[in-house]
């Protein structure tokens, strides 16, 4: 039986496999095996199925919850986020480039504030909080979906570009280079670690204003 559910998940299939630009509603009933008019007795209309899809792709992202170890909290909705995004990477553009006022969207973004209101930051400084974070977010898995280079090309890639980064010219990256083909590093990059460092800068941000407070 059609359905709003039935729907939702058959547009999943197609945007998972072709992505969210290869999403109609003709191929959708066709692929339902219903003509396209009945969608919308369940569906506002395309960008109603969208918001749908969307808010189904952040319920699944691990919400923090108000405790004491609200670091610990605030990564695993980072991690939780990470991976979410890369099984979903069709997502990613129109969260950023959308209203989203989802009731998942809306518990994500209130229960972030809470942890971070009940860490001891207010409410103003949360807001900014969860900008950096998901800047981050958003950022390193744009860079790791669309990356050209694989990480295991590192080293040769290394190699080609060298002649063409002079030592005179570009000092920092030839030393880089060097670093790289000596393998004393691999250059890979590491999203725990990043969320890590951000995590020791607030922890010392609340440290010192209490601090001030008890001074």
């Amino acid at each position: 039986m059609l359905s709003q559910e039935s729907i939702l998940q058959a547009a999943k299939k197609i945007v998972q496999a072709d992505g969210l630009e290869k999403l109609s509603m003709r191929k959708l009933a066709d692929k339902l095996n219903v003509k396209a008019m009945s969608l919308y007795n369940h569906i506002k209309n395309k960008d109603h199925l969208i918001d749908l899809l969307l808010d189904d792709v952040v319920s699944q992202i691990t919400l923090p919850q108000k405790n004491e170890n609200w670091q610990r909290e605030m990564l695993k909705r980072a991690e939780s986020a990470h991976q979410v995004f890369l099984e979903n990477p069709w997502s990613l553009m129109p969260l950023l480039s959308r209203i989203n006022s989802g009731s998942s969207m809306l518990c994500y973004i209130d229960r972030s504030l809470a942890c971070l209101h009940y860490a001891g930051f207010t409410l103003p400084e949360a807001d900014q909080i969860l900008n950096y974070f998901d800047s981050y977010i958003y950022g390193f898995t744009l860079i790791e979906l669309q990356f050209p280079i694989q990480a295991e090309d590192y080293q040769s890639t290394t190699e080609e570009m060298l002649p063409d980064l002079p030592q005179k010219d570009y000092p920092a990256m030839h030393q880089l280079s060097l670093i790289l083909l000596q393998r004393s590093y691999d250059g890979k990059q590491d999203f725990v670690s990043g969320i890590q460092t951000i995590l020791k800068g607030l922890e010392m941000k609340l440290i010192n204003e209490r601090r001030l407070s008890n001074a």
